[in-house]
């Protein structure tokens, strides 16, 4: 026990401490910048012209900047969190949408949708550090907690793949239809997928690389084809797990252990970026058809307010 509390000590002490800004950076698909929100009373403190298109977002280890994909002009911009303006640019990536940080910050992971691509940057240079062929229109990428494995969805072939950094090797597991997203269970033992046109998410076992569940969703009065899961988050408690729903306009709860679906919320038109505050006891929801985005009370699964934002808003990023 006296080591296992040295050892949460020294992790402790090797995270990076800071100050955050209390802010709620929302990234406006077709709005070309980010609305910044107060994350107390959600009042609108700024706004960061970006390039066309912004999506994915990212904090730096120290939330000292913030990394956004834009689409529009291939590149990810770099903001300056505090400043709230952009500060920099990584050129030249192929239509980037979603993207994982290593855990020092040193490295980018980029599907690139077009190329069929997953490439990997060196923040210091802004330099490619290598690309490794994926399946069709790569979206959601997600590396494992030690750095060593980095999943990548693509929609197009309906595949995870499940790649070593170290060799680049690859192996591919078939999933429904169109897989986006991903969350990890806290233990490290299931990875969760998110899969759009077959309105559901399918679980892998990490360990084996098979699937070895799925959970459909279907909201009351929604038809089936209406039901478009994207976005999934799960508490640090590996308790529940919060999935927007997109054309449904609802976020689907399950209870992890069970894998039963307990609740839906309603929130605004075509839900699609979800993350928790840092409490986790607020949900943020980016609604990109109705323009705003949704707070959800994590314990009552209420929606506390709906606050307007640019135009078709897709993440949520909160430094806090």
């Amino acid at each position: 026990m006296k080591q296992g509390l040295i050892v949460l000590a020294l992790l402790a002490l090797a995270m990076p401490a800071f100050a955050g800004t209390n802010r709620v950076f929302v990234s406006n698909e077709r709005g070309n910048g980010l609305t910044v929100l107060d994350a107390t009373d959600y009042s609108t403190v700024g706004f960061v012209r970006t390039g066309a298109r912004p999506r994915g977002m990212l904090f730096s280890p120290d939330h000292k900047l913030l990394y956004v994909a834009c689409g529009g002009v291939n590149r990810i911009d770099i903001v300056d969190v505090a400043g709230m303006k952009v500060i920099g640019h990584i050129p030249h990536i192929d239509d980037p949408e979603t993207f994982d940080l290593d855990k020092k910050g040193e490295r980018l992971f980029i599907s690139n949708e077009d190329a069929g691509e997953l490439s990997i940057f060196d923040l210091a240079s802004k330099h490619l550090l290598k690309s490794i062929k994926v399946g069709l229109e790569p979206e959601g990428v997600l590396l494992n907690p030690d750095d060593t494995k980095v999943y990548v969805a693509s929609e197009g072939s309906n595949l995870v793949s499940v790649i070593d950094i170290a060799s680049s090797h690859r192996l591919d597991i078939g999933t429904d239809t169109r897989p986006r997203r991903f969350a990890l269970t806290p233990d490290n033992r299931e990875l969760w997928v998110s899969t759009e046109l077959a309105g559901r998410v399918n679980i892998i076992d990490v360990a084996t690389n098979k699937v070895t569940g799925r959970i459909d969703f279907l909201p009351p009065g929604m038809r089936k084809e209406d039901v478009s899961p994207v976005a999934l988050v799960i508490d640090k408690s590996g308790t529940t797990a919060f999935v927007t729903l997109g054309r449904a306009n609802h976020v689907g709860v399950v209870d992890v252990k069970s894998r039963q679906v307990t609740d839906y919320i309603l929130v605004g038109q075509r839900p699609w970026g979800i993350t928790f505050d840092k409490t986790q006891k607020r949900l943020f929801v980016a609604n990109g058809a109705s323009d705003d985005v949704s707070i959800i009370d994590a314990a009552s699964h209420k929606v506390l307010k709906s606050v307007p934002v640019g135009h078709y808003p897709y993440g949520v990023a909160i430094d806090e």
